[in-house]
């Protein structure tokens, strides 16, 4: 019975499994987490990482310290120019930051980045970088918990999923920038002010 499962287990993982064109690690790693979609816009960042070269330390400040990664960039015709890009990388909180952005507007890693983490031994992308709405099990983490489905909507457990499942998106999009940051923490303080009113008005009423 064991052997059955696992091996339409395997079925199943072979017939989900996307293609890989470069050895690296991260690109292995995430193509078991990611929903094929997104991998393959990651993908290009890990063969970018090729076409990056001289990844130089410039500066160390404590446990921050700065590399420039130079980048061969295809501009018109065939014409190549080297552009070069500030990586931050925080050595106790394995915490990066690019110059380019990427993660902030497109929520996956840059080439630059990567870099950087392969030049520091470092085998596997952080949790904190992959996020669960990437996630091949995205659907599975945050469902609108299917059990719930017959329960009475008014009930407390029904309508404590209900809600966590429409918060978790906005702290995972509130985390992406400074900007994001900031409007969600206002807005959440506004609502939960307009909340304890409720319950204010309510404890007046009775």
């Amino acid at each position: 019975m064991g052997m059955v499962m696992h091996s339409v287990a395997d079925l199943e993982s072979r017939n989900l499994s996307v293609e890989l064109k470069t050895r690296c690690n991260f690109e292995l790693q995430l193509s078991k987490v990611y929903t094929k979609e997104i991998f393959s816009k990651f993908q290009s960042e890990v063969e970018g990482m090729y076409s990056c070269f001289n990844t130089r330390q410039v500066n160390v400040n404590g446990p921050i310290v700065t590399y420039i990664v130079k980048e061969r960039i295809e501009v018109e015709g065939n014409e190549k120019e080297v552009r070069c890009f500030e990586v931050l990388y925080e050595t106790t909180e394995v915490d990066i930051r690019c110059i380019c952005s990427l993660f902030n507007y497109k929520g996956y890693l840059c080439r630059h980045a990567l870099n950087v983490f392969n030049y520091n031994g470092v085998e596997e992308i952080p949790a904190r970088y992959i996020l669960p709405r990437w996630c091949k099990d995205y659907k599975c983490r945050y469902p609108l918990d299917q059990r719930l489905s017959n329960t009475n909507v008014y009930s407390s457990t029904y309508q404590y999923s209900h809600i966590l499942n429409f918060a978790l998106p906005v702290v995972e999009e509130g985390a992406q920038s400074q900007e994001r940051y900031k409007l969600a923490l206002q807005e959440l303080e506004e609502l939960l002010h307009k909340l304890n009113l409720v319950e204010d008005d309510l404890n007046n009423d009775g």
